[in-house]
């Protein structure tokens, strides 16, 4: 087969210009959210699965620290046992399971941003102005300084949005940097944890030689907020011509 040759004259041309043009602008405009739900959707199947095991987990060492008390055969070691695993799974594991997925859905929504900016002008199709460079300061501050420079956005259309991240960006640090547990910290960056915390989880404080806070995480609804958000600002931004 390698040697017959090929009778170009038999060949069919047919008409391209019959077929719509389709630009990448057109095709990011047309499926960007939905990339994005299906990106998000894994995460949101994952913390419903863990969070529904960890409160089985929870419940069963509770029933049988119950049923322990109730046994006349079994000493107070045994019970005591399952109470400190079912204290261990609902307040060690949960926490840390909580922490984690705050810090990757912060690191998804920053590193989805920058890219989003960076792909801006290619998405149009559009060379790179002369005068453009990517700063060296990346994350948000990039991401809000080329939205308002380059991409033309009025950062008020996407305030609620923006003001969320920033405060959860506060919140990571906290988590990555340093600990959850009797912290202290600058006045500004203690007042966005309060504000964010209301309605989604416990900030509680203690007052000794110095005010130390305590950060606890017993609400899973606030994780799912995280996504909602994300995907509210990507509806925000793709209306304004920014894409994920």
């Amino acid at each position: 087969m390698g040697g017959d040759e090929v009778d170009i004259s038999k060949l069919k041309i047919y008409d391209t210009s019959m077929f719509p043009k389709l630009n990448r602008e057109d095709v990011k405009k047309d499926h960007h959210l939905y990339l994005l739900n299906l990106t998000l959707e894994p995460y949101i199947r994952y913390i419903k699965f863990t969070e529904e095991y960890l409160d089985n987990k929870a419940e069963e060492y509770q029933q049988k620290h119950l049923n322990s008390l109730n046994n006349e055969n079994d000493s107070w070691i045994v019970s005591d046992e399952y109470a400190s695993k079912m204290h261990e799974i609902d307040h060690e594991f949960a926490q840390r399971f909580r922490e984690s997925i705050i810090v990757q859905l912060f690191s998804f929504i920053e590193g989805s941003l920058v890219g989003s900016c960076e792909m801006y002008y290619s998405n149009k199709d559009l060379e790179d102005p002369s005068d453009f460079h990517f700063p060296e300061k990346g994350g948000l501050d990039y991401v809000k300084s080329f939205l308002k420079n380059n991409a033309g956005i009025e950062l008020k259309f996407i305030n609620d949005e923006l003001d969320f991240f920033c405060k959860l960006r506060t919140l990571r640090n906290r988590i990555v940097h340093h600990q959850t547990t009797f912290f202290t910290d600058d006045k500004k960056k203690i007042n966005q944890l309060k504000a964010l915390s209301k309605g989604r989880f416990q900030m509680q404080s203690k007052d000794d030689f110095m005010t130390m806070y305590f950060l606890y995480f017993d609400n899973p609804d606030f994780l799912f907020e995280i996504i909602e958000n994300i995907k509210s600002l990507y509806l925000m931004l793709g209306k304004r011509g920014v894409y994920y």
